[in-house]
């Protein structure tokens, strides 16, 4: 009789719960939480930008190659927002022409209807690449982040333009924005508040980028609940960076993340052609934290899987005390971690040293084990997992033998996975041992240069057919517009007038390795710089357009040479 009366008082908070999120537009029983918001990468999201190859080319549009961040060389930033309408999206060309942005991050809002397959989804697309790519200046799409939303006319597109000062370094930028995490936390809960914008910043954090950090937020809620929403964003914000005030959606519907930016003054970790067999694979912590939430909605909107649940995992009283103590975990900035990556990296402009750098990193938060493929992918190797560190391994079997999630190793605000020589294994180790929420971990290895294959030690945790066979698949499941190099080309150049010691071959590599081009910038004892483009040839070419915008320079004797393939990365000689 206790536990029918402990399970029905469960199940009527929870039915309060959804009743006010029901008010506030939010259907917790359609919405994925946290994370797994996101527009579904891998069915919708990269087969639509597949299908839209063809239409970016002809606009004046560059889209830089999927990485957690943006990387842009310069040191200080003005960032500019503005919200189109889906269905008819218009950004005024001259006032694209007059800001002449580096880079724009983009936020997309769609309702659930409008993102279900590749096909819709890639006609809303295709409509925001032609309002920003239709000026005469060329626009840097960095990263672009897409949800979806259960309250018709909540949708929008924003876009987050970028002015970025000369100097040396990188400025970073990412956008990550979500909706609910715990639906049994307030609109204006502090932990759903630090675990939104921790979840914008781990992007720049995984990439070592923590200095100079910037914070433009994004938030929204309903008229009753806007004013405490917004007071608990600004204060948090501002308790970890600049604040940088900027317009809001103002849909009435519940919003909670930010665009964030930071400077690094070292190279990125982005090595991805130095990785080979002499690279294993550590993550600062157990993942699957969606679980825990996504599991707790699915129980209490189901009174038999409510009983299973108990039988086969634990009491939910039980489970309600654990899955507040994963949700102040990830409300737990990783910016320690950012900073043990950082103490890795090579100096600006230097040369990459595997057995002291950090050769790539990526956060396993939305796609999961998944991430692990996308880095094989990325540096052309077969990687083989040995474990599948969990922080509820029988909580996220749970959810995916009862198909409540198709990727139970999901997460948000998560891990961090570091690819990284076996001789320096031990030294990151002891440092994030030294940090105390981590639990770091040696989870795998590589196996050899190959065709981006991931072996892991069980599927059991993936319930979607789909995703298993292309977490299995020998192809490429993971691309999209910026990898494909279908019109392979090589051009050598020269810039003169003022490129030496002036930051010119600084710039050059970062625009040429966004857009995914190998070769070297190389100094001449005449005052020129040599430069040499290996890649997809309309790229080489836009990137010819733009390398003198800023410097006083111009190029000399271009000439295009048979593609070889020679170059597995840019360099600066």
């Amino acid at each position: 009789m206790e536990d029918c009366d402990k399970e029905a008082m469960s199940l009527e908070r929870f039915r309060e719960r959804v009743r006010l999120y029901r008010e506030a537009g939010v259907a917790l029983e359609s919405l994925s939480l946290g994370c797994s918001v996101k527009i579904d990468l891998y069915n919708v999201l990269y087969p639509a930008l597949a299908l839209l190859k063809d239409e970016v080319r002809r606009l004046n549009l560059v889209i830089a190659p999927r990485e957690d961040a943006a990387i842009m060389p310069g040191a200080g930033v003005e960032i500019y927002r503005r919200f189109l309408d889906v269905e008819n999206p218009h950004i005024d060309a001259e006032e694209l022409e007059r800001l002449k942005p580096d880079l724009a991050v983009v936020l997309v809002q769609l309702y659930m209807a409008k993102a279900a397959t590749s096909d819709r989804f890639a006609e809303y697309a295709a409509r925001l690449y032609k309002a920003l790519g239709s000026s005469r200046h060329r626009v840097w799409l960095g990263k672009a982040h897409s949800i979806v939303s259960t309250k018709p006319g909540a949708e929008f597109y924003m876009i987050d333009l970028f002015k970025i000062d000369r100097g040396s370094g990188y400025v970073l930028a990412n956008n990550d924005t979500i909706q609910v995490i715990d639906p049994m936390e307030d609109f204006d809960s502090p932990l759903q508040v630090a675990v939104a914008v921790n979840n914008a910043l781990n992007d720049l954090f995984v990439k070592g980028a923590y200095r100079d950090l910037h914070i433009a937020p994004v938030y929204d809620a309903p008229r009753p609940y806007y004013e405490r929403v917004e007071r608990r964003m600004l204060e948090y914000a501002s308790s970890l960076g600049k604040l940088v005030k900027v317009p809001q959606p103002e849909k009435g519907y519940l919003l909670l993340g930010a665009t964030a930016y930071a400077y690094l003054d070292r190279e990125s970790p982005t090595y991805y052609d130095k990785i080979d067999e002499n690279f294993y694979i550590v993550v600062t912590r157990p993942f699957g934290e969606l679980a825990y939430f996504t599991v707790y909605v699915a129980v209490h909107t189901d009174e038999g899987l409510y009983k299973e649940f108990e039988k086969r995992v634990m009491p939910v009283d039980e489970f309600e005390k654990e899955k507040r103590r994963v949700l102040e975990l990830m409300a737990t900035p990783n910016i320690e971690v950012a900073r043990v990556i950082y103490d890795h990296l090579p100096d600006l402009g230097g040369r990459f040293d595997p057995e002291r750098h950090i050769a790539a990193t990526i956060d396993v938060s939305g796609p999961g084990i998944f991430v692990f493929k996308e880095v094989a992918e990325r540096a052309n190797v077969d990687v083989e997992l040995f474990d599948i560190p969990l922080l509820n391994p029988k909580l996220s079997l749970f959810a995916a033998e009862t198909y409540v999630m198709p990727d139970a190793t999901a997460g948000t605000n998560g891990a961090v996975a570091i690819f990284l020589h076996k001789k320096l294994v031990d030294v990151v180790l002891d440092k994030l041992e030294k940090i105390p929420h981590l639990k770091p971990i040696v989870v795998g290895r590589v196996l050899r240069k190959g065709e981006g294959r991931l072996i892991v030690p069980t599927l059991q945790y993936i319930s979607s057919r789909k995703l298993r066979e292309k977490l299995e698949s020998p192809q490429r499941v993971l691309g999209g517009l910026a990898k494909t190099v279908e019109r392979p080309g090589r051009v050598r150049a020269y810039a003169a007038g003022e490129v030496q010691g002036a930051g010119f071959r600084p710039v050059v590599r970062a625009k040429a390795k966004a857009l995914g081009l190998n070769g070297y910038a190389k100094n001449l004892p005449d005052g020129r710089v040599e430069i040499v483009l290996e890649g997809d040839s309309e790229r080489i070419r836009g990137l010819l357009e733009e390398l003198c915008i800023g410097f006083n320079c111009r190029l000399e004797d271009v000439t295009w040479e048979p593609y070889t393939s020679q170059y597995t990365d840019f360099e600066i000689l």
